[in-house]
């Protein structure tokens, strides 16, 4: 295999990391809160090879021919841009107003263990935990967190649902009205978030690794933090994929997948002739 192909196989192989991406964006516009990944490439590491013969004349460029092994993903980045709000009218929808805010919510792990994810959906129902309590989850039927990292449940029947600006929600049960702060944090660097799944985000296990410390990607709004939530009462958050720019760059990896393929075929056309040629 000629170095040609190695170069063109290398990139390939990433252009098609980027092609699911971009899928996976397209795939999500219609759903609540998603945020899109971008993809950043860099270079593969460069050889020299010094095969110049003897040159006493002066030259510009330095001796020896370097010659790159193509190019790879360097970080598939969260983009945290804010979506348009739509109105719904209803009680248990929220959305928020400010960006790199997230409801935390507590979700059934791969291991069967629960788990504490992030999600800017914001479309709530109650459910019913017994005959005299309900309990506050998402749409996917995830329990909601209070501030405190605690379940939140209500005395119901409840009705008379109100949202204040500190992120508290108010409820009324059988004349009776009971309020919680529901759990908001503010994610610094998205960026290190892993994406379990199309809403939800999750820290990652390897921070140490990173010399990162979990204040530094993640601040809880309690306190004085809490008159810094955006929550509107009766919205929803789009997502904020632009199918225009989605498409203009799906069409440019399909072009330049094409070219490296094109590449390929070409090496190994000019071996065909090597070889024809001895």
């Amino acid at each position: 295999m000629t170095r040609n192909m190695v170069t063109a196989t290398n990139t390939l192989g990433q252009l098609q990391q980027q092609l699911d991406i971009i899928s996976n964006n397209i795939a999500n516009v219609d759903t609540i809160g998603y945020k899109q990944s971008t993809a950043t490439f860099t270079s593969l590491l460069t050889q020299e090879f010094q095969n110049q013969r003897g040159d006493d004349a002066d030259r510009q460029t330095p001796l020896g021919i370097r010659m790159g092994n193509g190019a790879k993903i360097a970080q598939s980045q969260l983009n945290g841009k804010q979506g348009s709000l739509q109105g719904t009218d209803r009680s248990l929808d929220f959305g928020f107003t400010a960006e790199n805010q997230y409801f935390k919510v507590l979700i059934q792990g791969a291991n069967g263990d629960q788990e504490q994810n992030f999600t800017r959906a914001g479309a709530f129902y109650f459910t019913p935990i017994n005959d005299d309590e309900v309990m506050l989850v998402d749409g996917q039927g995830n329990a909601l967190l209070n501030q405190n990292d605690e379940i939140i449940v209500f005395d119901g029947p409840v009705d008379n649902i109100r949202l204040t600006n500190t992120g508290t929600l108010q409820v009324s049960a059988n004349g009776v009205q009971q309020e919680v702060d529901l759990g908001v944090v503010n994610i610094q660097r998205p960026q290190l978030m892993e994406r379990v799944a199309s809403g939800y985000l999750s820290m990652p296990n390897n921070l140490e690794e990173l010399g990162v410390f979990p204040g530094e990607v993640m601040v809880q709004m309690e306190g004085e933090l809490r008159q810094q939530i955006g929550l509107e009462q009766g919205t929803l958050e789009q997502s904020n994929v632009d199918l225009t720019t989605a498409y203009t760059d799906l069409i440019e990896v399909q072009r330049n997948y094409q070219f490296l393929s094109r590449a390929i075929s070409m090496s190994d056309q000019m071996a065909g002739l090597v070889n024809g040629m001895r």
